[in-house]
């Protein structure tokens, strides 16, 4: 069932948010309300002319546009270009899907979402920035199914932006996001606890 990757993580990140997270976390509620709405909205989309956009897409544009009108001029521009870049790369390995599938030796999905999540992290290397990360492939994400759609709606292709697939293939990029910020996250506890005993036998 296409958009079950999109459901399972937004319901596991509203039951992280509401039950595991401090209740001291300054964003734990920005968060929990955030998934309730994105999964409330699933079902629904809104028809501009002959082009059926659904309701997530427009609600995740809103969140990457309140996230990055405070950022300076110069934030703003290079996350432009992350989010530009990225959209395309997005929409040419769609068409690519589309018009020569042979070439997919990998699910596009998968290709799509390591491409995302590869990319990011090129633009936004250090892990302190992984929320930059995050938003850029959101961004990106929305743009790139919007490049995608206009090439295939003129040809008469009937495509939703913001599809269920999409949303999927969105999931996917965040949760790898999500895997690798938890492992280097170990790792910087494993190396901790190692200088610790290091010190400890220092002492003896």
């Amino acid at each position: 069932m296409d958009g079950i990757l999109y459901l399972w993580l937004l319901w596991g990140i509203w039951i992280y948010t509401t039950f595991l997270l401090r209740k001291s976390h300054p964003d734990r509620y920005r968060y929990a309300f955030m998934s309730l709405v994105l999964i409330c909205v699933f079902p629904y989309g809104i028809k501009f002319g002959t082009v059926e956009v659904a309701l997530p897409v427009i609600v995740l544009a809103l969140i990457c546009i309140l996230y990055i009108r405070n950022f300076a001029l110069r934030e703003k521009l290079y996350m432009l270009i992350a989010v530009l870049t990225m959209g395309m790369l997005y929409a040419g390995i769609g068409c690519l899907s589309i018009y020569d599938p042979v070439l997919m030796f990998m699910n596009r999905d998968i290709i799509i979402s390591l491409s995302f999540v590869l990319v990011s992290i090129l633009f936004y290397s250090h892990s302190s920035l992984y929320r930059l990360r995050v938003i850029a492939i959101l961004g990106s994400s929305v743009v790139g199914d919007i490049f995608l759609s206009i090439p295939l709606n003129k040809i008469g292709f009937s495509y939703a932006i913001g599809s269920p697939a999409y949303l999927d293939i969105l999931a996917l990029s965040v949760g790898l996001l999500l895997v690798i910020k938890i492992l280097g996250e170990l790792n910087q506890i494993v190396n901790l606890k190692s200088q610790t005993n290091k010190g400890e036998m220092r002492n003896l």
